[in-house]
């Protein structure tokens, strides 16, 4: 047996495209000793050089570093103190926010003119420089502020793509950019001179390398040439735009594997050999302009090079935070949109008499479609707010449970609608059909949702490798510790009836007494069946991708409950309009949430020949092998 589980060789995922998951060699450590020492430990060049990085002036006005929320779920441990939900933004600030919303909000609520908003208005607005120091001129918001004021934009779908694009080029290079590549393009970035886009995906992966789109290094000169195309780019034609380009590279005097890497680029769309190829006839967002992007042969300089070159795994983790935050933001107004007009339409229409709204069914859907709203809502601004508060947080898991969360639940809103509105939701250009077709391409653009529930799972097993590392050790050696395994027998929890000590009801509104007990029950099952699963599986967890893929759900279940909580807690603490009702909503999905969770740790517990895992297996050998459906016809006759 290996002595270290998640030790070097189990190593965590930090990126995806088209299905196919890259992996990093480095562990992440999740203390906050390390959070702290990765921004001031020097960063090693290739030559041995050391580049200090410094805290910014906002990074050291925040408070220390706490210990991840989401990853201690996975090993038993919860943050109480995190339960008060933040309040990042001050009152003055925040009434000051509101008003410079307005303009915004009456803009893209109202019926405009021109279906299409073009680049100019959206300068004039101020739209592209909301997450840009005010040094640069931008508006100099914070993560919470930010997400805030991008609310009203991403009402229109085709043009939050192109914005939140933009805006995820501007936190990379604000967090890892050096001073010369932020005074060259932050200003023209905040703008709107310069339109920020992200070039990763493709669409044909090669089965071994990283990338079909690779970058050379010429060392006589210092001077990379990039050559390969990227898909599924939001381009703005006629602009000037700065792509952020995710290539192989090859590190010198290392050969094969070894020195595979990846660099990120920054690609002027002026530049010698840039080209924008067809736009690509999605099934959703239709209306936005996403595109081929050829790069033939581009001379690019060593200022052009995101952080250090070969690693850009290393700085992949800032760059997906921030895409699946903002992209969680889309997920959320989306959803929103779909819930106000079910609400509309049952309340204005009746059938045999009856009005929609009255019907049990129709009552249950859209009660549902609002706590998955509410919840998607509260984990998003309880990571930003984190993010805001403390120094370096680590919200990784947490910012991948929310667009796992928020994209599951709102392709299940967009469906269920169909059912709701009948035959008529199927007719092209009706609010439904386009509902499931923008959810449908969000959904699966960019991460697909089973990479993101691997994602979880990875990284909260790998957090609870490093602290469970010894007990595990000692069970899956009965022999050499008959006291640890004579313990184990004489424990009495259990899967059906947990014991907790953590008395969360004492840090939340006294009405929320039971939605607590749901999450302290939630995370003793999670911590439970993460330690069985080491026991049985070992390092060889990783292959079992199924229970993986119910432990995934459970952690986000837990964080959507714990956000839920909290926010509810607050609203009704300070007495906001229909608190109660929020302490209503919390307290269902908290109770739907106990319950899935109990049944997905029972999954788990009875192995995959209770829970019908192994007769899967064996049927999908059958599958493959005759390429298809296998069953003869019902009525044929054996003679």
């Amino acid at each position: 047996m290996r002595p270290n589980l998640f030790s070097g060789a189990s190593r965590l995922l930090t990126y995806s495209r088209n299905g196919k998951l890259l992996t990093r060699g480095r562990s992440t450590k999740a203390t906050s000793s390390s959070l702290d020492s990765q921004h001031q430990d020097a960063a090693t060049t290739e030559g041995g050089r050391s580049e200090s990085v410094e805290e910014s002036p906002e990074q050291q006005q925040k408070l220390p570093t706490r210990e991840p929320l989401a990853k201690n779920f996975f090993i038993g441990v919860v943050d109480k103190e995190l339960l008060a939900y933040p309040e990042v933004i001050p009152r003055d600030e925040m009434a000051q926010l509101e008003n410079a919303l307005l303009p915004l909000k009456n803009y893209f609520v109202e019926p405009r003119e021109t279906e299409e908003t073009s680049p100019e208005t959206l300068r004039q607005l101020g739209l592209y420089g909301l997450n840009v120091s005010t040094d640069y001129e931008g508006k100099g918001y914070g993560w919470s502020a930010s997400l805030m004021a991008s609310e009203p934009d991403s009402t229109d779908i085709n043009v939050t793509l192109g914005l939140q694009t933009h805006r995820v080029v501007v936190d990379l290079l604000k967090e890892v950019g050096t001073p010369l590549q932020q005074q060259r393009y932050l200003q023209d970035l905040a703008t709107g001179k310069l339109i920020g886009s992200e070039a990763i995906y493709e669409i044909s992966p090669p089965e071994e390398d990283y990338f079909n789109t690779q970058a050379e290094l010429f060392p006589e000169t210092g001077k990379w040439q990039l050559n390969g195309e990227k898909s599924f780019v939001i381009c703005t034609p006629g602009e000037r735009q700065l792509f952020l380009v995710l290539a192989q590279t090859q590190q010198p005097n290392v050969p094969g594997v070894l020195g595979r890497g990846t660099t990120i680029f920054l690609v002027d769309s002026q530049q010698e050999g840039v080209r924008l190829g067809e736009k690509h006839a999605t099934f959703g967002c239709r209306k936005a302009e996403i595109r081929r992007v050829h790069f033939d042969g581009v001379k690019l300089g060593e200022d052009q090079v995101v952080g250090l070159p070969h690693d850009g795994n290393r700085y992949s983790e800032q760059l997906v935070r921030s895409s699946r935050l903002r992209g969680s933001l889309v997920g959320v107004s989306l959803a929103k949109k779909l819930l106000n007009e079910l609400a509309q339409y049952t309340v204005n229409t009746t059938q045999c008499g009856v009005q929609l709204q009255d019907l049990e069914l129709t009552r249950i859907h859209m009660s549902r479609a609002m706590c998955s709203v509410y919840a998607m809502e509260s984990m998003l601004y309880l990571t930003a707010g984190m993010l805001d508060e403390f120094r370096a947080q680590d919200v990784t898991l947490e910012s991948a449970i929310t667009k796992y969360f928020t994209l599951q639940q709102l392709y299940a809103i967009a469906t269920q609608n169909l059912g709701v509105v009948g035959p008529k939701s199927l007719l092209s250009g009706e609010t439904t059909e386009l509902g499931l077709r923008d959810a449908a391409q969000l959904c699966t653009q960019g991460e697909s949702l089973d990479t993101l529930g691997m994602f979880i799972a990875l990284t909260g097993l790998q957090h609870a490798g490093q602290a469970m590392n010894t007990g595990v050790r000692k069970s899956r050696n009965p022999l050499f510790n008959p006291g640890h395994i004579f313990g184990k027998f004489l424990d009495t929890n259990s899967i059906d009836n947990p014991k907790t000590k953590m008395q969360l009801s004492e840090h939340v509104h006294p009405s929320l007494e039971a939605p607590a007990q749901c999450i302290e029950l939630s995370v003793a099952r999670l911590q439970m069946a993460v330690e069985l699963m080491f026991t049985k599986h070992g390092n060889a967890v990783v292959e079992r991708q199924s229970e993986m893929q119910r432990l995934a759900e459970v952690g986000t279940l837990i964080y959507a409950m714990w956000a839920s909580v909290a926010r509810a807690s607050r609203s009704y603490c300070i007495g906001l309009p229909l608190a109660d009702h929020e302490l209503l909503t919390a307290t269902a999905i908290c109770s739907e949430g106990r319950d899935r969770v109990r049944t997905l740790c029972t999954e788990i517990y009875g192995g995959h020949f209770v829970n019908n895992d192994n007769n899967l297996v064996r049927l999908s050998k059958q599958v493959a092998k005759s390429k298809g459906y296998f069953a003869v016809h019902p009525l044929t006759f054996n003679f």
